[in-house]
C-alpha cells in the first residue's frame, strides 16, 4: 500500500504485518475459522492457528476469553514473550490495508523488562496440562516460613564494592542453599540488597538488574523462573528460625553481621 508521508515529500511502502508471521485468536469471533483462514492467504505463517503459544507473533484477541488463556499469557509475557495484541477490528483494518503500527519482528523476540512487577510476582493459576505438555511454568515469590524455601536452591547474591559478603554466602551455605557471586541459567534465586530494590522502586536498574536482564535475554532459555528475594528478609527470616531451631555456629554469623 502506497502512503504519502507526512511532509508530502515521497511516498512509503508499507509492509503486509502479517507476512510470515504467527498469529493466534483467543476468545469469540463471529467466524474464527474464516480468519485464520484469511490471515494465511493474506502470508501469515502456516503455523497460525486458533489459540496461544510462547511464538505467538500477533495475537487476536476476540470477546469472553477464557481465564486460562490470559492466565497462560501473562506468564508468556513475564517470560518475556509478548505477541502484538490486537482485536479483531484491528485485524480487518490490516485486511484492507491499514498496515501501520501493527509492525512486529521478522522473529519471535523474547524481551524481559525488569521492574518490581517481577519482584512482587505472584503467577496465575496455570492448568496440569499446560504445565507438562505446553511447559507454561510461572515462577512465583520466595515465601519464608515454617519450612526452608532456600534448601537445595542455587542463590545468586550479588557483591557489593567494599563489602566482605562471606558470611552471606555462609550463611546460605548453613540453611542448604547455594551461595554464587555470578548470575548463570541455572540459577533459581535473586538475592538482591536493598540498594538495588530502593533504585528499582524509583525505576532506575543498576548494573544488577541489567545484567540480569541481559543474559536471560540472550540465552535460550525460554522461561524466566526466578525467584526473587530480599538480603534484608533472609537475614530477618534466619532470626527468627534460630529462635526457634538455634545453631551455634549460624548465630555467630548473625553476631558477626550485628558489628
Amino acid at each position: 500500500m502506497i502512503q504519502e508521508d507526512l511532509f508530502g515529500n515521497k511516498a512509503t511502502i508499507q509492509k503486509n504485518p502479517l507476512i510470515d508471521r504467527r498469529v493466534g485468536f483467543i476468545g469469540k469471533f463471529k467466524n474464527r475459522a474464516a480468519l485464520v483462514k484469511k490471515v494465511k492467504e493474506l502470508g501469515a505463517s502456516e503455523k497460525s492457528k486458533d489459540g496461544l503459544t510462547r511464538d505467538t507473533q500477533i495475537l487476536v484477541m476476540g470477546t469472553e476469553i477464557k481465564q486460562e488463556d490470559l492466565n497462560r499469557l501473562a506468564c508468556y509475557e513475564h517470560d518475556g514473550w509478548k505477541p502484538l495484541k490486537i482485536s479483531e477490528t484491528d485485524l480487518h483494518e490490516i485486511f484492507k490495508g491499514h498496515y501501520a503500527g501493527y509492525e512486529t519482528a521478522p522473529e519471535p523476540t523474547k524481551l524481559v523488562n525488569i521492574d518490581m512487577s517481577y519482584y512482587y510476582w505472584n503467577p496465575p493459576m496455570i492448568s496440569e496440562e499446560d504445565v507438562e505438555d505446553m511447559g507454561v511454568r510461572c515462577s512465583s515469590p520466595l515465601v519464608y516460613g515454617e519450612g526452608n524455601p532456600i534448601y537445595g536452591m542455587e542463590i545468586y547474591v550479588p557483591k557489593r564494592p567494599g563489602t566482605d559478603m562471606s558470611v552471606i554466602y555462609q550463611l546460605i551455605g548453613n540453611l542448604g542453599g547455594y551461595a554464587n557471586a555470578e548470575y548463570f541459567d541455572d540459577i533459581n534465586v535473586v538475592m538482591l540488597g536493598d540498594s538495588t530494590l530502593q533504585k528499582l522502586a524509583l525505576g532506575i536498574k543498576d548494573d544488577i538488574i541489567l545484567g540480569i536482564e541481559d543474559q536471560y535475554n540472550k540465552s535460550n532459555t525460554k522461561m524466566f523462573n526466578i525467584q526473587f528475594t530480599s538480603e534484608s528478609d533472609f537475614i530477618s527470616w534466619v532470626k527468627v528460625r534460630m529462635e526457634k531451631y538455634p545453631d551455634e555456629g549460624t548465630i555467630a554469623l548473625l553476631d558477626k553481621l550485628a558489628k
